[in-house]
Order: C-alpha cells, then sequence, then structure tokens
C-alpha cells in the first residue's frame, strides 16, 4: 500500500483532490495538512510516496517545503506535484526541487486524473514492486518478507519474532544484531530485545521512554543505550 501526503490549505480543493486519488487507487493511504510544519514531522517521520505540495501556504513557502523534503536521502526521487494559481512560479519550482509537474487552481479534473495515473502507475506501484525484501531460512523453509510490511522485531526467550501487518513469524536462527545488518536504514534498535521500523513510528514517550508505534497494542521500550539512535526523530 503506497502513501500520498497532500499539503493544502484550502479545504475545497484538498478533499477535491482526496477523492480523486481515492476514485483511482482506494487502496493507497492519503494523509492531509494545511501545515508546513507539520508536513515536514510527518515527512520525517513516515515514508511516502508522492507529495502534492499547495506553493502558497499560510504558514511558509510551498518551495521551501520541498527543498526540505527533497534534502532527505529517502525522498530524493519521490514524486513531488506543486498546487498552484501563479503558474510563473513553476519554473523556478522545477528547476529547483526538480518537481513532477504542477496543477494549476482551479485545477481541471481531467488534468489532476492524467498527473496522478501516471505517479499511481509508474511511480508508486512500480516502487511498491520493487521494495527490499528480506529471506530468512529456517531448517525446512524459507520467508521472503518485504521489509515495508515489518512493523518490529522482538528477541524473546532465545527466539526471533517479526510482526508485519499481516502475521507474526517466530524463527531461531538469527539474532537481532545479524537482522540489522540484512535491513534498510529504516530500521533501527531501539532495546536490547527489540528492533522498530521507522516508518511506523506514531509517538516518542520521552519521559517514560517508550515508544508507540501504529497498529500496535504495546509499548516499545527504549534502552538507555539506544536513545542516540532515536535523536533525529523525538517527537
Amino acid at each position: 500500500m503506497g502513501k500520498i501526503l497532500i499539503v493544502e490549505d484550502d479545504f475545497i480543493i484538498c478533499k477535491g483532490l482526496r477523492k480523486i486519488i481515492q476514485n483511482l487507487a482506494n487502496e493507497l493511504e492519503i494523509v492531509s495538512t494545511g501545515y508546513a510544519q507539520k508536513a515536514l514531522n510527518y515527512a520525517i517521520n513516515n515514508h511516502f510516496d508522492a507529495f502534492l505540495l499547495d506553493i502558497q501556504l499560510n504558514d511558509y513557502s510551498g518551495i521551501e517545503l520541498a527543498k526540505q523534503i527533497r534534502s532527505m536521502e529517502k525522498y530524493k526521487l519521490t514524486p513531488i506535484v506543486f498546487i498552484t494559481s501563479i503558474p510563473t512560479k513553476e519554473l523556478l519550482a522545477f528547476k529547483q526541487v526538480h518537481c513532477y509537474d504542477y496543477i494549476l487552481k482551479p485545477f481541471n479534473k481531467k488534468e489532476v486524473i492524467d498527473i496522478l495515473k501516471t505517479i499511481i502507475n509508474y511511480g508508486i506501484k512500480n516502487n511498491q514492486e520493487n521494495q527490499p525484501t528480506i529471506v530468512l531460512k529456517q531448517k525446512s523453509c524459507s520467508y521472503v518478507i518485504k521489509q515495508s510490511e515489518i512493523i518490529f522485531i522482538e528477541s524473546i526467550n532465545k527466539k526471533i519474532v517479526i510482526y508485519t501487518i499481516n502475521e507474526q513469524i517466530t524463527i531461531s536462527t538469527y539474532s537481532l544484531k545479524e537482522l540489522l545488518i540484512e535491513l534498510t536504514d529504516d530500521f533501527i534498535q531501539c532495546h536490547k530485545g527489540y528492533i522498530i521500523n521507522s516508518n511506523y513510528i506514531q509517538k516518542v514517550d520521552k519521559a517514560n521512554d517508550l515508544i508507540k508505534l501504529k497498529n500496535v497494542v504495546i509499548d516499545i521500550p527504549i534502552g538507555r543505550k539506544y536513545k542516540e539512535a532515536l535523536r533525529g526523530i523525538w517527537i
């Protein structure tokens, strides 16, 4: 499942864009906000497959927001589409942040559909198909797991339990240290018994040294010597 972030402070336009995206691909998760700082926090603490950014936000410049998004390694090639009522600014936007296209307000529904179809069919879906996997071998079988579907990993009673969005997988032939080597930089060891996928972080409770993950009932503890790895994502 892909994820799109809409940053637009006009409620009607935002609602219209959400509806078009849902009609094109209802399996996509859509996050929206009218504030640049919230958008930046979302981008840091999640992983998005495309951005729709209003150039003129109430609290910030959409172009400056796009620059900050582009500065993150994970978004170097992520499609960015600007939303604007001033098309002359687009020449600057294309040059500075390599945006994919722009939507002119008030938008033409067919043009928006054409732009989003391209992003969804050739960007997001291809990206989902080419996601990194991890292969875990056991005596009797092997597991091939998409890393983006792993929420967290727990070491308990000399076994490793991998919690994904669909299932729990228990293995006994690996250590957390060995798994961390095979995983992407999205994964962080936050405790001697836990590795978390940073894309699923919902909240970091600094007072109690706990992490709340999306779709997970239990809170994940933060070990004292692992705090430094989480400095960049304190909420």
